[in-house]
């Protein structure tokens, strides 16, 4: 398997010798249906591209024609990250996947053509799945591994979110024990590392003090940008959230639960002598899985741009639409 070429199609472009990835993904069930907002949170611009893969498209199991092909059962909208990596996605049937960084990620590396890469498992998710029940059936019978790239400083570990038009949600991961997974109200909110089992089990010792909150209730977080401060955040934020009177005032809501890293924050140092590295909030963005309306906000570096586009009328198209730029667009 040539690995080098599989790094050159989804990773185009330089990496910094400090290579990180915080995110937060946040999902809301309300009587206008179901909303969800995450942050790609980065040491470097992804250089993001909104692009479609289409019904009847045939793809590779492990990205770049490598392992089996498949057909694609679903049109799917996303935003991929550094060339073709499916870094958040919708399909027609309006279910939604998010890949967030996971450095706990324990799989095995690839070693037939018939087994998904951890880069191909959002894209194949959204191809041929409706629903999280779908998705949930078919987890057991799918054969995963992880592949090595070119030009990582790190090795790239990921685990996922699905979400649906009907409000439920999963989040799955790969851990030493193997496949976990978290259903419905535990798994509205996903960080980074450490595991959901300890996220949620952190969550739950400090919720009680939520009750009869003010702006000076001490809710738990530690007020920094590590995985389980912004987990207690956006959960406590999502807590509070009353019910929306719009589809727009819903979305514009849900969009402030996450936690956005400021510019230039801290982040940590990696040894190689560069001394402690930063890394902020890259984009943020946020959908409704019922109207398919989204709103996208890109905030890194010198660019600072919103797009807001409607998934479900971009279905079947043929398109790639750089995010980054620095004006503001609508599609």
């Amino acid at each position: 398997m040539k690995l080098k070429a599989l790094t050159i199609a989804i990773l185009a472009g330089s990496l910094t010798a400090g290579f990180a990835h915080a995110c937060t993904s946040v999902a809301w069930n309300t009587h206008l249906g179901t909303y969800t907002s995450r942050t790609m949170d980065w040491m470097e611009s992804t250089k993001p591209v909104l692009g479609n893969i289409n019904k009847g498209d045939v793809r590779s199991m492990q990205g770049n024609g490598h392992g089996d092909m498949y057909t694609v059962k679903y049109n799917i909208v996303a935003v991929l990250a550094y060339g073709e990596l499916v870094a958040d996605g919708v399909n027609s049937e309006g279910m939604k996947v998010d890949t967030l960084f996971y450095p706990d990620m324990t799989m095995n590396s690839v070693k037939s053509d018939n087994e998904l890469s951890h880069f191909t498992l959002a894209e194949y998710l959204l191809a041929n799945y409706a629903s999280v029940e779908e998705v949930v059936e078919a987890l057991p019978t799918l054969k995963y591994g992880s592949l090595m790239m070119d030009g990582m400083p790190v090795e790239m570990k990921l685990h996922w979110s699905v979400t649906d038009k009907s409000g439920d949600r999963l989040v799955i991961e790969m851990d030493e024990d193997g496949l976990n997974t978290y259903r419905g109200e535990e798994a509205m909110v996903m960080t980074n590392d450490p595991s959901m089992k300890y996220q949620i089990e952190t969550r739950n010792n400090v919720k009680h003090t939520w009750e009869d909150a003010t702006r000076d209730t001490d809710y738990g977080s530690i007020g920094n940008g590590n995985s389980p401060s912004r987990f207690v955040h956006a959960s406590y934020f999502a807590s509070k959230l009353h019910q929306p009177n719009s589809d727009r005032g819903a979305m514009m809501k849900l969009s402030t639960v996450p936690f956005r890293v400021p510019a230039d924050a801290p982040y940590k140092d990696f040894g190689n002598g560069q001394g402690v590295s930063s890394y902020a909030t890259e984009w943020t963005l946020t959908q409704s899985l019922e109207t398919g309306e989204s709103v996208f906000e890109y905030n890194f570096e010198d660019n600072w741009n919103t797009v807001q586009f409607k998934v479900y009328e971009m279905m079947g198209k043929k398109f790639r639409i750089p995010l980054d730029n620095s004006f503001m667009v609508k599609l």
